[in-house]
């Protein structure tokens, strides 16, 4: 059913909310936040479709649901090379600034931060977006853009999630990264080398994992994917082997192994999945 007012529509909204969160045991918090996902991401689509890539833990959200470690980003690649960070400011503000579903949110875009530069060079920019509702804050998260059409070659196209179908709110399909794709860049990320700052990428362990024991993963694929990221981003072939995880990782990681109830419970049993993995891979041809 339609609502008349944006105030009936959030009374309905947040009453379905905290029923799930009762039921399913995860946090208002998080699924507000999957709310304000969906509003951003359906905007954007709708913008300019063709040109966004869900990538990032988000992307884990939207193949596993509850299954996937929580995250307060989306993470965005664009298809656009060239485009600084008060461009891609504008650029975002254009399109969270029309409604083309009628879901009554008004989204407001903060300031464009430029974050570290990938291996490669590349850019990625930060946006914050803050969401009202009936005129009062709903919640808030982050836009992590990366403007790099070249990382977006193999993508999959699937139905975004919907928490405001009840209120006959539509969302649009979206293209997320390929499942061996997003899994190369995590091998990437978490055995990068930071120099004299240790590598804290403790998340990316945990999506591999969440990925592998899925079943999201085959040899061939993710051995292709793999030899391009690296190519990607350090202009050489992978290396024979990966640095292990430094041991700070461990409390981190076994907490969140936890709450996945994932079968690789420690840091060390992780550790072992990704030596295996790897050799195979290596001894892989591309599929």
């Amino acid at each position: 059913m339609s609502y008349e007012t944006p105030q009936a529509l959030r009374t309905a909204l947040e009453q379905r909310l905290l029923n799930r969160s009762r039921e399913s045991g995860v946090s208002l918090d998080r699924l507000r936040r999957r709310v304000i996902f969906e509003r951003v991401l359906s905007r954007l689509q709708a913008a300019e479709p063709g040109q966004w890539v869900l990538k990032g833990g988000m992307a884990m959200e939207v193949r596993l649901k509850d299954g996937a470690r929580s995250t307060k980003d989306m993470d965005l690649g664009l298809r656009a090379a060239g485009v600084d960070g008060e461009q891609l400011r504008e650029r975002v503000i254009e399109a969270l600034g029309t409604d083309p579903y009628g879901d009554r949110f008004e989204l407001e875009v903060g300031a464009a931060k430029r974050l570290m530069e990938d291996g490669g060079g590349y850019e990625t920019w930060r946006l914050k977006v803050s969401a009202a509702l009936a005129d009062r804050r709903f919640g808030g998260m982050q836009l992590d853009i990366s403007p790099r059409g070249h990382e977006l070659i193999d993508t999959e196209t699937v139905p975004l999630p919907n928490f405001l179908a009840f209120a006959d709110v539509q969302t649009p399909e979206i293209e997320i990264i390929d499942a061996a794709r997003h899994a190369a860049e995590k091998l990437h990320a978490m055995t990068r080398d930071f120099g004299e700052r240790e590598n804290s990428r403790v998340r990316d362990l945990v999506d591999l994992m969440v990925l592998h024991e899925n079943e999201m993963l085959s040899s061939g694929p993710l051995a292709r994917a793999v030899r391009v990221v690296w190519s990607e981003r350090e202009r050489a072939a992978p290396p024979d082997d990966l640095p292990g995880p430094p041991e700070s990782w461990a409390e981190r990681y076994g907490t969140l192994a936890a709450e996945l109830d994932l079968r690789a419970q420690s840091l060390t049993d992780a550790n072992a999945v990704v030596t295996a993995l790897w050799s195979e891979l290596l001894q892989t041809e591309d599929a």
